[in-house]
């Protein structure tokens, strides 16, 4: 396969995010994509080793043009699911970790505690 680019974007939700914890990544790829190609596609632009790629295609939706009785299909496509070996991880698309901000969180609120009896 001779494409420059394979993959599309990240997809990037609430059940993408908890499957990063795990080291499995979902992906938008173009419909003509193999899982060898994705597999390599993912080495070669992160430099992380692949275990396995599960392929699914969407199906586009179709949605209706306001004020008129048209129908468009829109989105659809081809995903992929990669399977990373353990303890790897893409820095790129992982979220922030919470810690960070909760602990901040507990910073702000003893600074604000300070202030308080500073006045008082």
């Amino acid at each position: 396969m001779k494409l420059k680019s394979v993959i599309k974007k990240a997809i990037l939700s609430e059940k993408a995010y908890k499957q990063m914890e795990k080291g499995i990544y979902t992906f938008l790829v173009v419909t003509q994509a193999t899982k060898n190609a994705v597999a390599k596609q993912v080495f070669s632009q992160f430099g992380v080793d692949v275990m396995r790629v599960n392929m699914t295609n969407i199906a586009p939706k179709t949605k209706r043009v306001a004020k008129t009785r048209k129908q468009v299909k829109t989105g659809g496509g081809k995903k992929a699911i990669v399977y990373l070996k353990s303890g790897q991880t893409i820095a790129m698309l992982m979220p922030k970790s919470e810690t960070k901000g909760k602990k901040q969180k507990d910073k702000d609120k003893g600074k604000e505690k300070d202030i308080q009896k500073s006045r008082g």
